[in-house]
């Protein structure tokens, strides 16, 4: 699973979505709510992808180095976890980002 989201996410770094749609990128509402959201949305749900990536790509494989099958079990289980954390945290950081530019937008 780490591997998947290290190949998502190395694809949404490099290759960001420019205009929003449903098929490629970070699709939520408050991304779509401007081009500065959706550029915003795209680098921070591209770069959280990286990071969860590579913690469970690590633990996966010291699971296996280790021979420790029986945690991978527990792995694959618990594989909603990391992505529900990608999702919760880039819409946390895209809140923050939001209400900062709509306060420097009323300051104008």
């Amino acid at each position: 699973m780490g591997v998947i989201m290290l190949v998502i996410g190395f694809c949404f770094f490099l290759f960001p979505a420019k205009k929003p749609n449903l098929i490629y990128g970070y699709p939520s509402v408050l991304a779509k709510k401007n081009s500065q959201n959706w550029r915003y949305a795209q680098k921070v749900n591209s770069l959280l992808l990286l990071v969860v990536g590579f913690i469970c790509a690590g633990i996966g494989f010291l699971l296996k180095e280790t021979g420790n099958t029986n945690y991978f079990i527990a792995e694959m289980l618990l594989i909603p976890l990391p992505i529900i954390g990608v999702f919760a945290g880039t819409e946390e950081l895209l809140q923050r980002f939001d209400r900062r530019h709509a306060a420097k937008e009323a300051e104008r």
